[in-house]
């Protein structure tokens, strides 16, 4: 179980070892000291997440506030899963495709990967804030890298907004610790048994408006299109794979471990947080159509999913839960890919817009076929791993009652498709342009096939990780289960 804090400790002592080579040795210890770091830091992960059942709980001293107890279940075990299949592949990527400021990109996108471990791993409300922050101010970092003036004012309007949410969730946090006299999120739960209710609902509240931020449900979603636009590619598959679900992540773990299901039932707040999604989904792809930057489509994208995922984690049944949970999964690869496709065509000669991607699926048959996979997948057409998750949210959603979230589920499949097939069409347009291309190699394209095949795999074979997630509810409908492991430990 102590492999557990090395998954937070193992990213920080390699970016402070990367920031020394920098300084006395340049480039001749990058390649080894990263490479060599990641495949260590993926072998922690495996052995993690074999032991995320039965839940395990770790304590990091004894020191009253400043004690932290690290747990590992299900839910956290599938959040782990997703950086052992993003992180290695990322890291291979970059070290190819990065050459601008690459020390500041490694040493920032192992901050960043500590302070996700951190937010999954902890159990401590308030260092779940200190790692929120820690991976929210590496990324504002990394979208302003190539200090251009779009990355300048994307990285504003991130920091402005992510600012703004992690004040209400610090006050949140801080309004917690007056009330209960603790930090431990299984005590917590039971302390909040005697608040009252008009205090919870005002509490939750302030919770769910800072991760709802975070996260970029419309209509607080503006930072985010402008903050890919100019970022190096590479980071935007950890920012839609594990940034921006980590934070789906510590949202629904305050609310059903210190709130519970049943006060999320009384207050409407599962009610609204459907329709929210639904909102947010629509407007989401109606806005991606609109797009003529392939970046900015693919962030538009990433709101509408985040979308669907909010619907399956707030219907409040087990089905949504393993549909939305399995979705936050699919999610991350099936962007992940669409992103390392995207990135090699940059590579090779600077393309972005849709109208440059014309004629490239005969130039780079494999990976245009790959874009193709990730996009129907992510669309949700059988057989990939996107159907699967989206038919669960939808048939948790008619089980639940919701029939139109699930009407509204199949409509925003309709709309995701046709921008989707507009960039597909393009890709597959013959031009009589000769342009001149820069040929990318196996590290970028071996990561970009890998995430590409576990769409077909994930689709063909959803066994493999509903092993993991099938549990998760267990932690999540029953509270009682989580506060007694944690408390007990």
């Amino acid at each position: 179980m102590q492999a557990a804090i090395w998954l937070i400790i193992l990213p920080l002592l390699t970016a402070f070892f990367i920031g020394i080579s920098k300084v006395f040795y340049s480039y001749k210890l990058l390649f080894p000291l990263v490479t060599g770091s990641a495949i260590l830091y993926l072998y922690l992960l495996i052995s993690v997440i074999d032991h995320s059942y039965p839940p395990k709980v770790y304590s990091v001293g004894d020191w009253g506030l400043l004690g932290i107890n690290i747990m590992v279940d299900p839910f956290s075990g599938l959040l782990l899963l997703m950086i052992a299949l993003l992180f290695l592949p990322v890291i291979v990527f970059s070290l190819k495709y990065i050459t601008f400021h690459t020390h500041n990109y490694f040493i920032l996108t192992y901050i960043m990967t500590a302070g996700i471990a951190g937010m999954v791993l902890t159990a401590d409300l308030f260092n779940l804030y200190v790692f929120l922050e820690v991976s929210s101010l590496s990324s504002c970092a990394l979208v302003a890298l190539k200090k251009t003036n779009k990355a300048i004012e994307g990285t504003f309007k991130y920091l402005v907004m992510s600012t703004l949410g992690s004040f209400f969730i610090l006050l949140a946090t801080i309004l917690t610790y007056d009330l209960t006299g603790t930090l431990n999120m299984a005590e917590i739960s039971v302390a909040f048994q005697d608040i009252p209710f008009q205090i919870k609902s005002i509490l939750m509240a302030f919770f769910i408006f800072g991760y709802a931020i975070k996260i970029g449900l419309i209509p607080l979603h503006a930072w985010l299109p402008d903050s890919y636009e100019e970022s190096p590619i590479p980071y935007n598959v950890l920012s839609s794979g594990l940034v921006m679900k980590s934070a789906v992540y510590a949202l629904i773990r305050v609310l059903y471990i210190l709130f519970g299901f049943d006060f999320l039932d009384e207050t409407g707040m599962l009610q609204i947080g459907v329709v929210w999604g639904v909102v947010t989904f629509l407007i989401a792809h109606l806005l991606a159509f609109q797009q003529s930057n392939v970046i900015r489509l693919l962030a538009y994208s990433s709101i509408a999913q985040i979308a669907y995922i909010t619907i399956g984690l707030f219907v409040g049944t087990e089905r949504g839960l393993i549909g939305g949970n399995f979705h936050i999964l699919n999610h991350a690869i099936m962007k992940g890919t669409l992103f390392f496709v995207i990135a090699i065509f940059h590579y090779s000669l600077t393309a972005v817009d849709i109208k440059d991607l014309k004629g490239l699926g005969f130039r780079f048959p494999l990976l245009s076929f790959t874009f193709v996979v990730a996009s129907l997948a992510i669309v949700g057409l059988p057989p990939f791993n996107g159907f699967i998750s989206k038919w669960l949210i939808v048939e948790a959603a008619l089980d639940a009652g919701f029939i139109y979230a699930a009407f509204s589920i199949l409509v925003g499949t309709f709309l995701s498709l046709t921008y989707y097939l507009k960039v597909i069409v393009t890709l597959y347009t013959k031009t009589d342009k000769t342009i001149e291309m820069k040929e990318p190699g196996l590290a970028l394209k071996l990561p970009t096939i890998f995430l590409g095949s576990l769409c077909i795999v994930f689709g063909i074979a959803p066994s493999l990780p509903l092993s993991l997630i099938d549990k998760i509810p267990t932690f999540l409908l029953d509270h009682e289960e989580y506060i007694s492991i944690l408390l007990g430990g």
